[in-house]
């Protein structure tokens, strides 16, 4: 009974050493996993940073003035004869199939039959028999 009980408790231990032993590189794996995210986050946020900066440099009013000047000098103010309603549109052509009117125009529009495909027959040499055997 006292063996039994010492073998039974020699395989507890066992069983507890790799249990700890997996929580242990389990906890590890989950923590380098954390600190690669964290360093992720950190590195989107940092490009988010400097693409506000950016946005921020070339919104400068003091930017956007001169270039303003320098490109739209021909822009007018938009009149109301320059707008158009959806009636005043012309109407849009139908497209149709201009391959089968080139066909039609030539007579070809009539569907054609194409032959079966048949294999030739293999031909009847003495290296093809010889082949087969």
């Amino acid at each position: 009974m006292i063996r039994f009980l010492n073998i039974v408790a020699a395989a507890a231990l066992v069983g507890s050493a790799v249990y700890a032993y997996s929580i242990k590189y389990q906890t590890i794996y989950r923590t380098d996993q954390i600190a690669k995210l964290t360093r992720q986050i950190q590195q989107e946020r940092d490009g988010l940073n400097v693409q506000r900066a950016e946005w921020a440099h070339l919104t400068r009013p003091d930017r956007i003035a001169p270039l303003a000047d320098k490109y739209l000098t021909d822009l007018e103010m938009t009149r109301p004869n320059q707008m158009a309603t959806f009636a005043q549109l012309p109407e849009r052509s139908m497209r149709g199939d201009e391959i089968g009117k080139k066909l039609e125009a030539l007579g070809l529009a009539e569907p054609t039959n194409t032959p079966s495909a048949r294999r030739p027959p293999a031909p009847a040499t003495p290296a093809g028999a010889a082949r087969k055997r």
